[in-house]
């Protein structure tokens, strides 16, 4: 009997109520309680002398089972469609960059993509097909999608392969192991997101490979700092910095298990478990170094092999700062990019919306609709196709007399061949001079004052003014700021130089001298006086966003001239690059929110309220379409909701010293249990945060943990006596093991389960295997009419 109990964790205080005490919640998620340690240390060997590995080993041939279902249905005609499917199109597409080399951009680390592109590259594939459309033949392209595609479903084959292993680790019994893993097995939202060149079985491995991990570290506790419990506990490290270098949604998983640890340390510094203050900060440390650092090197890792394979210039170059564009060969930036000089008319490219500073004579008009007045000045806007009218000369304020001389008040240089004759070199504009900008064709200047904007009332108006109104001069000065300047150079005299202004290849600010403001544009268009343009702007705070240029073009001159041609790069290191990407990448992330036709809300998930169309055949009547297992995701939810009432009820009745169920069961259903119901909550509840577009897709991690909890709760409801029925292991059967519950309800409610989801999944299985199907069978599946399933006519 106390063997039993110690395959989970389960073992009798002499007083029940000792547990009233603050934090028993917590306490109850820990899993653990002082235990005879003796037993702890012995129950390994007690386990394997019991049992032979072949005779009578029904806990290995539940996991062998498992095994086979789980690769058979995930590899079951994975060479079809032949076609790219859905989100197949990203990823095959990122795959295909890392064989070629060539920088790209997704919200996404890059682990799950690189492990995509593996078995691409060791069959001599060299990244020719983009996947550039859902639909498009692999066959005719040459892409080697079978390949790819069975990298994928061998990792989420191993999904039910962990659930069962973590249901025999956490004591449950055969009959409740073997049922979970197979619902897992056979949810069609699971196999489908497995058979397909797509990161989440990637991810979901190393998810559940981490809790995992922890349960057989945390079986160690009492042999601790030895060999396996260091092995266990770094390997819990290392799935997590996986996880969350596949996806950042892997920081549920961290979080998860942080709670984890947390909880134990904070018992593990009891003074009734006599631990040394040296042997807590030891337990500490160790955890530090395997659960952070592990996670943190491991991640900054994969970035850094990402980098070392993308070295060439690609497609994402445009999300960065020129100085990271100037780090891939071949960038436009280290080759097409020219200096400024005074004199030269320059366009204006905002970065974000891709709109050139516009003059023209038309004027603001004098009163807005909210009855706001404006200064009826020519307008200054942002304009999507450049023209004559997008170029500003830049005319020179702090040259010497000997240079301001050469230049007339439009800011144009009035006799080149003078700068030879006086040995001059043409002067180049320089980070933070200070310039006015003539308009081009109108030969007005630019200028901002303290009128408030078209839409922002807050930001000031830009307008233009006649250049030789010398009473508004103050207000024509603007400084042109480079963003992340380089250091100053020498320069031919000894004198130190800013850096200098390019085409192209910084990023500047345009800021007033009196009043301080930076030049913004937004993507709201300005109605009919201002024909469709952009509001361009003066906000006070010079650093938000929206307030960033490159100085696109010079008129009359052509980039990439022999004599310009060569530039030095920036310095720009590992962890300036890292920090970058990071910025980026969650900047992305948070603007992922245009409408799209399959996206859903988080409330919606657990009820299956609405899928996604990944592919249709209209010819052959096929379509793949994400459709969980509907059995599954309705049962498993509305047990997930009875297994937390269960709880709720217990811990109420326990408050006033009634006990509804023996003490073993109840200290397995709040352990184990609670353990289960909160990584389910943590991988769930922080989507309702987000503002971006989400999927149902999203709910995968979460639907595991549901899957689990219901195990929980027919384990509670169907097996009174624990001891008997809890596995050690999910390969050796111990000697006097129950198998099969005397209760036929019991068996017959487990087999039931069984039987309803293999039926489920078969009966919507075509829709995972694109096989073909009738208008009445498309129909007869319809279940709601929110399941918006392709209907062949």
């Amino acid at each position: 009997m106390r063997e039993a109990d110690e395959s989970i964790g389960l073992h009798n205080r002499k007083d029940r109520s000792s547990s009233k005490q603050p934090f028993r919640i917590i306490d109850s998620i820990s899993l653990d309680d002082p235990i005879d340690q003796k037993i702890h240390e012995n129950i390994e060997i007690k386990q394997n002398t019991s049992t032979s590995i072949f005779k009578n080993n029904f806990a290995l041939l539940g996991f062998i089972t498992i095994c086979f279902l789980s690769i058979f249905i995930r590899l079951y005609k994975v060479w079809s469609p032949g076609q790219v499917v859905f989100d197949e199109v990203h990823f095959g597409k990122f795959a295909s960059y890392y064989l070629r080399r060539e920088y790209y951009f997704d919200v996404h680390p890059p682990l799950a993509k690189m492990m995509l592109a593996l078995p691409a590259k060791l069959v001599g594939y060299n990244g020719k097909f983009l996947f550039e459309k859902i639909g498009m033949d692999y066959t005719d392209n040459g892409a080697p999608y079978f390949v790819m595609r069975v990298m994928v479903a061998i990792f989420g084959s191993t999904i039910p392969m962990f659930v069962y292993m973590i249901m025999a680790e956490s004591g449950y019994s055969l009959l409740v192991t073997f049922m979970t893993a197979f619902m897992v097995t056979f949810d069609n939202a699971l196999v489908l997101h497995s058979r397909l060149i797509l990161l989440d079985s990637f991810m979901l491995f190393f998810i559940i490979g981490s809790l995992y991990s922890y349960i057989r570290f945390f079986k160690l506790r009492y042999q601790a700092f030895s060999t396996q419990w260091y092995t266990w506990l770094f390997t819990t490290g290392v799935f997590l910095g996986c996880a969350f270098s596949c996806k950042l949604v892997g920081l549920f998983t961290y979080v998860s298990v942080g709670v984890l640890v947390i909880i134990d340390l904070w018992n593990i510094l009891d003074i009734k478990r006599n631990n040394s203050i040296r042997t807590c900060v030891r337990h500490f440390s160790t955890r530090f170094v395997a659960l952070i650092i592990v996670p943190i090197l491991l991640y900054l890792s994969f970035f850094y092999i990402h980098f070392a394979i993308l070295y060439k210039t690609g497609s994402g170059d445009n999300y960065h700062t020129p100085k990271f564009q100037m780090q891939l060969a071949g960038n436009r930036l280290t080759i097409n990019t020219i200096p400024i000089y005074y004199g030269d008319a320059i366009s204006f490219k905002h970065v974000g919306t891709d709109v050139y500073i516009n003059g023209r004579l038309e004027r603001f008009p004098r009163k807005y609709k909210d009855k706001r007045i404006s200064s009826n000045g020519h307008q200054v806007t942002g304009i999507s196709a450049l023209g004559n009218s997008s170029y500003w000369t830049i005319a020179p304020v702090e040259l010497s007399d000997e240079y301001m001389k050469l230049f007339n008040e439009t800011g144009q240089l009035a006799d080149s061949s003078s700068l030879l004759s006086k040995g001059l070199s043409p002067p180049q504009v320089r980070n933070h001079d200070l310039v006015r900008l003539i308009h081009y064709e109108t030969k007005k200047v630019m200028r901002t004052h303290d009128v408030a904007s078209p839409f922002t009332p807050t930001n000031m108006e830009f307008t233009m003014i006649d250049y030789n109104n010398t009473s508004e001069y103050e207000d024509t000065l603007f400084y042109l700021d480079i963003d992340q300047p380089l250091e100053k150079k020498q320069g031919p005299d000894g004198e130190l130089l800013e850096d200098e202004h390019r085409t192209t290849s910084k990023r500047i600010r345009i800021i007033s001298k009196p009043h301080g403001v930076a030049a913004l544009t937004h993507g709201k268009k300005l109605p009919e006086w201002g024909f469709g343009d952009q509001e361009v702007n003066g906000s006070k705070n010079p650093k938000v966003a929206g307030t960033l240029w490159t100085i696109n073009s010079v008129l009359g001159k052509t980039e990439g001239s022999e004599s310009e041609k060569k530039i030095d790069i920036p310095y720009f290191s590992f962890f300036s690059k890292f920090i970058e990407l990071q910025q980026v990448m969650l900047k992305q992330n948070a603007a992922l929110t245009k409408p799209h036709p399959f996206q859903s809300s988080p409330e919606t998930w657990p009820l299956m309220i609405r899928g996604i169309s990944f592919w249709i055949n209209n010819k052959l009547g096929q379509q793949i379409y994400f459709i969980g297992n509907p059995f599954g995701w309705y049962i498993g939810f509305s047990g997930f909701l009875a297994l937390v009432g269960i709880y709720l009820v217990i811990s109420g009745c326990h408050q006033r010293n009634i006990n509804l169920v023996s003490y073993l069961k109840e200290r397995h259903l709040t352990r184990s249990g609670m353990m289960i119901v909160t990584f389910y909550l943590l991988h769930y509840l922080p989507f309702f945060t987000m503002g971006r577009s989400l999927f149902i897709h999203h709910y995968l991690p979460a639907l595991i943990f549901k899957y689990m909890a219901f195990g929980v709760l027919i384990q509670f409801i169907f097996i009174d006596d624990y001891s008997k029925f809890a596995m050690f292991s999910p390969i050796f059967t111990r000697a006097n093991l129950s198998i099969v519950p005397k209760s036929r309800k019991a068996i017959f409610a487990i087999s039931s389960i069984i039987f309803m989801q293999f039926i489920t999944f078969y009966y919507f299985s075509p829709f995972v295997y694109g096989s073909s199907l009738e208008t009445s069978e498309v129909l007869a599946r319809t279940w709601f009419k929110s399941w918006d399933f392709f209907v062949p006519k």
